[in-house]
């Protein structure tokens, strides 16, 4: 699906790049990365203008920083001024990603989660 450019993108979306690494000789995924080209309101707040995720096995080996490096790149070839790149507080290696390729911390936000196995009783306050 080609959701590189804004008149092909569904309602409430944004355009975005998604880039793979494979490691061709075991025909394996490593990671993966998504550059959104702008953000709404809640990749503003939570997802940020880029998205990775790193196969399992692979974590510890550089691949986070080295494929963020480059997804910072296509942001400049973008004309993007900046890019917002989220991670959660106990997410220390990806923060150390973002750090490396020199990110400084803006804030830092609480969010409130639902958890769907929890009791379905009411609470009063």
């Amino acid at each position: 699906m080609d959701n590189s450019r804004e008149e092909i993108v569904m309602d409430g979306l944004v355009p975005s790049s998604i880039y793979l690494t494979i490691r061709l000789v075991y025909n394996k995924l490593i990671d993966m990365i998504d550059i959104r080209h702008k953000l709404n309101k809640y990749l503003f707040q939570f997802g940020g203008h880029i998205g990775y995720s790193v196969r399992k096995s692979e974590r510890r080996k550089g691949s986070a920083k080295e494929m963020l490096n480059l997804a910072l790149e296509k942001c400049k070839d973008m004309n993007m001024e900046k890019a917002l790149i989220t991670c959660s507080k106990e997410n220390i290696a990806s923060a150390k990603a973002i750090i490396y390729n020199g990110g400084v911390l803006e804030n830092v936000a609480r969010i409130s989660l639902i958890d769907f196995n929890a009791s379905s009783e009411p609470i009063i306050i």
